[in-house]
């Protein structure tokens, strides 16, 4: 009796192991990983906005600090210098420089803004430029400029003028 149901037990898993599986009624395909749905951890509670952690760094000027007459040497030309004066209210005085006639002047922040327009000898106006100049460094002696359309490294050096009283 044993060995019969030895047998039986033989013939079942043989029977079983050899049928074919039934088509699934469903058809398989892959999953697209991009289709995922990954839930989201992060909570509104846990994002802190950097910005309002930040001081800002800019350093701001006042007209009364670039008061007055600054010059720099002509290049090429030995003891010329050019430059302009910068007077009260926006105004400005072009020095040395007879083809480009400053207009107007302002200071925002670190920023100067220089107004000028070029003359000849055969055209009487041109159009406005506006040089945007970063203030490098300032003091009562010295104005270090970037001309911001300028080279990296390229800075233009002036040296303050005391007015002669009269």
């Amino acid at each position: 009796m044993k060995k019969c149901l030895v047998l039986s037990v033989i013939c079942t898993v043989i029977t079983a192991a050899c049928q074919q599986p039934s088509p699934s009624s469903k058809t398989h395909t892959p999953e697209d990983s991009s289709l995922i749905d990954v839930v989201d951890t992060v909570t509104p509670e846990t994002i802190t906005d950097s910005v309002t952690l930040v001081k800002a760094d800019t350093i701001s000027y006042t007209e009364d600090q670039l008061l007055g007459k600054w010059l720099q040497p002509v290049p090429g030309v030995d003891k010329a210098t050019q430059g302009f004066l910068l007077k009260k209210k926006g105004a400005i005085t072009s020095i040395n420089t007879y083809s480009m006639i400053y207009d107007k002047w302002s200071v925002s922040h670190d920023t100067l803004l220089l107004w000028s327009h070029a003359e000849g000898s055969q055209q009487k106006d041109s159009a406005a430029v506006i040089d945007t100049t970063l203030i490098k460094s300032l003091t009562d002696t010295s104005l270090v400029l970037f001309p911001i359309k300028a080279a990296e490294g390229y800075l233009e050096e002036y040296k303050k003028v005391k007015s002669k009283k009269r």
